[in-house]
């Protein structure tokens, strides 16, 4: 059952992800992602299967559909792509941070006792919608936080690979891209081995601890 309560955050993580990366860079002056259909309001344009997979059977490691953009519309090409580029992230943190507090009001209980409930609670489908309404706001703030972590990995096509190459001599830019795909390769790899999870989840449960209210 753990997958059904994953759905919704699986599914608009990375939706709100892109339609921030889009907004910020439409701002900014570059009309790429209107002209490729990203602003006309179909949620689906962001949809990516693979990704969305990802996000659902590893918990919040996953993308969508990336938005195109263009950095040559920008009045500063470094600081509107590091605008473009880290917004996304710092929206799905902030949406994981107040879903996490809303989950802590609603249960009114200590982090300790909310997790071993929901361990036992987990499998097994209720009809209590109070259960129900925590157990999704739970797994979003899961999703929404752990996508941005996963961001920060420097691989096409997570955000982090479009902010190195600003920084990225020549020469480094070529071997980047002649090793793209190996590089693509290996993190499937360790996703799927859990190692990407093994560094980032502590970050996650740390990032839990300290904004759990109750």
């Amino acid at each position: 059952m753990d997958l059904i309560y994953l759905l919704p955050g699986a599914f608009f993580a990375p939706v709100i992800h892109e339609w921030v990366k889009a907004m910020a860079s439409t701002l900014q002056g570059d009309p790429t992602p209107r002209s490729q259909g990203f602003l006309s309001g179909n949620l689906f344009k962001y949809f990516e299967p693979i990704g969305f997979l990802m996000m659902l059977f590893f918990g919040g490691f996953g993308w969508g559909q990336p938005v195109p953009t263009a950095a040559l519309h920008y009045k500063n090409r470094r600081k509107g792509t590091l605008i473009t580029y880290i917004a996304p992230s710092l929206a799905n943190l902030l949406l994981g941070i107040v879903s996490i507090a809303a989950v802590s009001l609603l249960a009114g209980e200590p982090l300790h006792a909310f997790l071993l409930v929901r361990i036992t609670h987990v499998h097994v489908w209720t009809a209590d919608a109070h259960w129900i309404i925590m157990m999704v706001l739970f797994a979003f703030a899961q999703c929404n936080i752990l996508l941005a972590l996963f961001n920060l990995i420097p691989v096409h096509p997570l955000d982090a690979s479009k902010i190195l190459q600003l920084f990225a001599r020549p020469d480094t830019l070529v071997k980047l891209n002649h090793f793209e795909k190996p590089m693509q390769i290996a993190l499937m790899l360790a996703l799927v081995f859990g190692l990407v999870s093994f560094v980032f989840s502590p970050v996650w449960n740390a990032i839990l601890r300290m904004v759990w209210l109750a």
